[in-house]
This record gives structure tokens, C-alpha cells and sequence, in this order.
């Protein structure tokens, strides 16, 4: 029972909705943690230790590449969390449209497909 109240809880933080959101949006591909700061309009801590929470809870994983991270969903998920997953991916795009349309802006950035802004 605790996975699944980690998870929830994970979930019912705003913040970390916010940053499910853009990874199930995008989930083909990685974000690195400074085009989700830019994209939530948060401090880089703040960001960090929200992703440290839903790696804890099986939601995403990280990659490491030079001095960047990269963050993603985890993709071997269980029901639970593929009926979950699917439930923010049913959340209306309205409702976090800023958020979206800065990380868009974000990810056109790239430079053959890696963040380079820093």
C-alpha cells in the first residue's frame, strides 16, 4: 500500500503535476531540468527536489550528459501507473497552456535535439 501512497502523493503536489504534465506531453522526449525551470517559472532547488519525489515514486527517471540532466517518464510502468499516466494526459491542455507553450518555446532552443542554454 505505501507505493501506491507514494505515488498520489507525488501527484497531489501542484507543481509536481505541472512537471507530469510536460514530461506525458512530451514524452518522446527528455527534458533537461533547466528547460522545465523555465518552463514553470520555478527555482532550479525547488524543480530538483520536485523531480526527486517522482523518481522516488516510479514515475520518471534521469540521465546524466555532461553537466546536464535530463528527466523522463520511467516507461516500464505498471497499470496503476499507466491508468494514472493516462489520467494527466486527459487533463484539458487549456489548463496548462503556459506551461506548455513556454516549454515549446524552450525546446525549439535545442541544437540537434540537446539543450544548450543551460
Amino acid at each position: 500500500m505505501k507505493d501506491y501512497l507514494a505515488v498520489l502523493k507525488a501527484l497531489g503536489e501542484p507543481t509536481r503535476l505541472r512537471i507530469m504534465t510536460l514530461l506525458t506531453v512530451e514524452a518522446d522526449k527528455e527534458i533537461c531540468v533547466c528547460e522545465i525551470v523555465d518552463a514553470l517559472q520555478e527555482n532550479q532547488y525547488n524543480i530538483s527536489r520536485h523531480l526527486k519525489t517522482l523518481a522516488e515514486a516510479g514515475l520518471v527517471v534521469s540521465s546524466k550528459r555532461g553537466r546536464w540532466n535530463y528527466y523522463s517518464l520511467k516507461g516500464d510502468f505498471d497499470l496503476y501507473r499507466s491508468n494514472l499516466l493516462q489520467a494527466i494526459g486527459n487533463i484539458p491542455e487549456a489548463v496548462f497552456g503556459d506551461d506548455l507553450k513556454r516549454l515549446r518555446r524552450r525546446l525549439a532552443r535545442r541544437v540537434d535535439g540537446k539543450c544548450v542554454a543551460g
